[in-house]
């Protein structure tokens, strides 16, 4: 080749020459449609990691991912976060004051009691005739456990008691003739003894309930006997044993905690 054909000034040619000897060599190695390739655009959190710091705008380092905040909500039949207030109708309409707890053990296990008082002499306060001789005082503690076969506070369950009871009662007259003594003596003494029930609790929502129980308690009394209603003479001592029915008509309020939903 003659390069006295070229216009242009013979450095510049040899410059030529060169670049056009590299450019081939790179495309021996690196095909040249790689620089044509799409360069994608930074994205927004790229930009806002570039301008204000490796945290960005969220306050958390670079390519974390986001955990899910814990959120708060009612767990109404949680077991752990039971705790229960009930009355029972059917001990009220004996004129006798009382008030129950339960404390959950667990999911399906609970533990109670109950307080009842009867201060007065007749089914209620206001009741007082002189002419009577009725009287009925009374003091019992009741604690209790549970099993639900369910969870607690909902469905069937079973339980069993321990009941101490201190009485002052005369004149009464029980259904089929039991406990005959007292129509015709002041008794006044302690029973000691225990019983099993079962029952079903009904939701009514979140916090209220109705519930009710049917069972048996035993134990041994034993009290001393007076001739009249308020003598103070004692005519003997008695003891034995009673049996006594466990009926309950409950209405319950449950207070529940608030717990983290994970």
């Amino acid at each position: 080749m003659n390069m006295s054909q070229f216009p242009y000034p013979k450095k510049t040619r040899c410059h030529k020459a060169l670049l056009i000897a590299i450019l081939g060599f790179f495309s021996t190695i690196v095909p040249l449609n790689t620089f044509a390739q799409e360069i994608p655009a930074p994205g927004i959190e790229e930009v806002l990691t570039q301008f204000l710091g490796p945290q960005g705008r969220t306050g958390r380092p670079a390519g974390v991912i986001p955990q899910q905040e814990p959120t708060l909500v009612y767990r109404p039949n949680n077991p752990a976060a039971v705790f229960s207030i009930r009355n029972n109708l059917a001990y009220d309409a004996t004129g006798t004051m009382n008030l129950s707890v339960e404390f959950a053990l667990g999911r399906h296990a609970s533990l109670g009691g109950t307080f009842g008082l009867k201060p007065w002499d007749r089914f209620f306060f206001w009741d007082h005739d002189e002419a009577l001789v009725k009287k009925w005082r009374h003091l019992s503690v009741v604690p209790e456990f549970r099993y639900y076969l369910s969870e607690v506070s909902r469905g069937h369950f079973f339980g069993a008691n321990l009941l101490w009871l201190h009485y002052n009662a005369a004149g009464l007259t029980f259904p089929w003739g039991i406990y005959p003594d007292v129509r015709d003596l002041r008794l006044q003494g302690d029973l000691f003894g225990g019983g099993l029930f079962y029952g079903y609790d009904f939701p009514l929502g979140n916090h209220w309930r109705i519930e009710g129980l049917l069972g048996v308690a035993g134990g041994w009394y034993s009290d001393q006997s007076f001739r009249c209603e308020s003598c103070g003479q004692s005519v003997g001592a008695r003891t034995g044993a009673a049996l006594l029915p466990n009926v309950g008509v409950n209405v319950v309020y449950t207070f529940n905690k608030r717990e983290k939903n994970n």
